[in-house]
C-alpha cells in the first residue's frame, strides 16, 4: 500500500515534475514521486495547490482530507472515472431490481458476520479467560446469521445492528478496562478504541470508493446501504465484509500496548488521538492492512463481472 500521510500544521502541498512536494515553514521540502503513489491522506489545516489536484486526478491517486478535530473525511478525490458507462447503468438496474438487490445485500452481510465470527474465535484462542462473554457473543452472531435468509432489506439492517452490538461486546471483553471501551460509539467517538475504529473505517471506506470508481462502478449507488445524498453507499457496502480486518488491527494495537490511553485525550468534542498516537496508527495501518486495497478491488471487480452478465435495458442498444 503506497500512502502518503500529511499531518502537519500549515503544510503546503504542490506538484512539480511528476512529484508531490510538501512544504512546511522552517523545514526542507519533502518530495514524493507520484509514480506508484496510491493515495494521500491530509489531516488538519493544510493548503493544496490546484496543480496538485489535477496531477492526482491524472495519476489516479486518491485523496482524503480529514477534519482536524474528529478526523472525519471532509473532502475526497477518487481518481479518474472509468470510461464504460454501461457498468453504471447495469448497477442502477440491479439497484432497481428488489430481488437482486436483496440477494446481493444478504451476501455482503453474511460475509461480514462470517468475518466477525472468525475474529471472535481468534480472540477466544488469545483470551480463554473471557470464554463466557466471547462464547455468548459468538452464539448471538451465529443465531443472527441464521436469520439472514428469511429477512427483507429492512430486516437485514436490523440484524446487522444486533450482530454488531454482540460483536463489540465480545471485543470489549478482551481490551484493557483502562480504555473505557464498552461498545461502538461515534460522531464523536468517546474512547481511544472508538477513535481508532472510526479512523480505520473512514480510510477503508475511502479506498472502497476509489476501487469502485476505478473499475467503473458508481460509489454512491449501493445495495445494502440505501443511496442517500452525501453517502458513498456502495463504498459502505464493500467495506462491510472487510471491517473485521480493521477490528483485528485495532484490537492488536491496544492488546499489544502499541497504543495506550495516554495516546489520546478526551474533550467536549469526543476522544481524539494525539499526534504520537496518529503516527503509530498510520505506520501500523500501512504495514498491517496492506492487503485491504486488493481485497476491495477483488470485490468491486467481481461485482462488475456480475453486472456485465446481466441483460442491459433495450434502449441502451438502440
Amino acid at each position: 500500500m503506497r500512502t502518503l500521510y500529511v499531518d502537519r500544521k500549515h503544510a503546503f502541498l504542490d506538484h512539480d515534475s511528476g512529484a508531490l512536494l510538501v512544504r512546511v515553514p522552517g523545514e526542507r521540502p519533502a518530495r514524493v514521486p507520484l509514480a506508484g503513489l496510491e493515495r494521500v491522506v491530509v489531516r488538519g489545516a493544510a493548503t493544496l495547490a490546484t496543480g496538485l489536484l489535477a496531477a492526482l486526478h491524472e495519476h489516479d491517486v486518491g485523496l482524503v482530507v480529514l477534519s482536524g478535530r474528529r478526523s472525519e473525511p471532509t473532502a475526497t478525490l477518487l481518481g479518474r472515472p472509468h470510461a464504460d458507462v454501461a457498468v453504471k447503468i447495469a448497477q442502477l438496474e440491479l439497484v432497481r431490481d428488489p430481488a437482486a438487490r436483496l440477494a446481493y445485500a444478504r451476501r455482503l452481510l453474511d460475509a461480514k458476520l462470517a468475518g466477525q465470527l472468525r475474529l471472535l474465535g481468534d480472540l477466544l484462542d488469545a483470551r480463554p479467560d473471557q470464554r463466557r462473554l466471547l462464547e455468548a457473543a459468538r452464539g448471538l452472531l451465529e443465531a443472527t446469521r441464521g436469520k439472514l435468509a428469511e429477512a427483507d432489506l429492512a430486516g437485514l439492517l436490523g440484524l446487522e445492528g444486533t450482530a454488531a452490538a454482540a460483536f463489540f461486546q465480545g471485543l470489549a471483553a478482551v481490551l484493557p478496562p483502562s480504555l473505557g471501551f464498552s461498545g461502538r460509539n461515534r460522531r464523536p467517538p468517546k474512547d481511544p478504541v472508538n477513535a481508532c475504529l472510526s479512523l480505520g473505517y473512514a480510510l477503508a471506506t475511502h479506498e472502497a470508493g476509489r476501487q469502485a470508481q476505478l473499475v467503473g462502478l458508481d460509489p454512491m449507488l449501493g445495495f445494502l446501504h440505501a443511496p442517500v445524498p452525501g453517502r458513498p453507499a456502495l463504498a459502505c457496502d464493500l467495506v462491510e465484509p472487510v471491517r473485521c480486518h480493521v477490528d483485528r488491527f485495532v484490537w492488536r494495537l491496544f492488546a499489544e500496548g502499541r497504543l495506550r490511553p495516554e495516546h489520546a485525550r478526551v474533550t467536549a468534542e469526543g476522544c481524539l488521538l494525539g499526534k504520537a498516537g496518529r503516527e503509530i496508527f498510520y505506520t501500523a495501518y500501512e504495514a498491517e492492512l496492506a492487503a485491504l486495497p486488493r481485497l476491495l478491488r477483488q470485490m468491486a471487480t467481481a461485482l462488475v463481472r456480475e453486472l456485465r452478465a446481466r441483460p442491459l435495458p433495450e434502449w441502451l442498444s438502440c
